[in-house]
């Protein structure tokens, strides 16, 4: 799924040339250095699981490249996709924290290169650095506040054409305001219904209709939001 991307596989954090602002990337060299000194740098093709629901996971992983999902199962055996994870997203990090089980099931979207490090360690190493424990806390503030606003926008969009127009909307987000937004059209019909909670059926009719209507369009293997402020209208 999706298009093979670039990786970059250097002996250390520091002088890794996928280094980013934020999360732990942005650490003094001294605690970077220990953390990347405790990792082991690991490749996963599509569809390896990561993380699984409801165990305790061996340790974080850190995503370098690619992507990931995160989904949970419902009582009724039906799959929500929850997010996807990308661009240096911590994974599992809350879980080792709390020592609780994974309250998701990761799994990788395509070929990714994860940053893996293994609990024990890095629970010693957190309680031995500040700065590291205080990343901790700010990833973990961060991710349950876009817990709640994931939940606030799916409880506020009462349709499942207003959640799928949200969700289309979500990823053009950062695009500038051009007329047409283009998206690589990625997901199957099966996983847009998972990530809205309705069913691949009333997916598929709904992209046809928002076809209809001309709020959208399929090139090749892009997905066109010719107007952005027509589909928020019904967001």
């Amino acid at each position: 799924m999706g298009v093979l991307r670039r990786f970059v596989a250097p002996n250390d954090c520091v002088d890794c040339k996928l280094r980013s602002s934020g999360d732990f990337c942005h650490l003094p060299s001294g605690p970077l250095e220990m953390l990347s000194s405790i990792g082991h740098l690991t490749l996963y093709p599509a569809y390896a699981t990561l993380l699984t629901e409801g165990q305790i996971p061996q340790g974080i992983y850190i995503v370098c490249s690619g992507r990931a999902k995160l989904s949970v199962e419902t009582r009724e055996g039906k799959t929500v996709i929850l997010k996807i994870a990308e661009n240096r997203q911590v994974l599992g990090l809350s879980a080792i924290i709390s020592g609780r089980p994974a309250p998701v099931t990761v799994t990788t979207i395509e070929f990714c290169q994860m940053k893996f490090v293994e609990g024990d360690n890095f629970l010693r190493l957190v309680e031995s650095d500040s700065q590291l424990a205080l990343t901790c806390a700010t990833l973990l503030a961060r991710e349950a506040n876009e817990t709640f606003d994931d939940v606030y926008d799916l409880l506020l969009a009462r349709s499942s054409t207003e959640k799928l127009a949200r969700l289309l909307l979500s990823w053009v987000a950062g695009v500038p305001h051009n007329r047409d937004l283009r998206v690589p059209s990625e997901f199957t019909h099966e996983e847009i219904a998972q990530m809205i909670g309705s069913s691949r059926e009333t997916v598929t009719r709904l992209l046809s209709d928002m076809k209809r209507k001309e709020l959208i369009r399929i090139e090749g293997s892009t997905l066109v939001i010719p107007n952005r402020v027509a589909l928020q209208a019904i967001a």
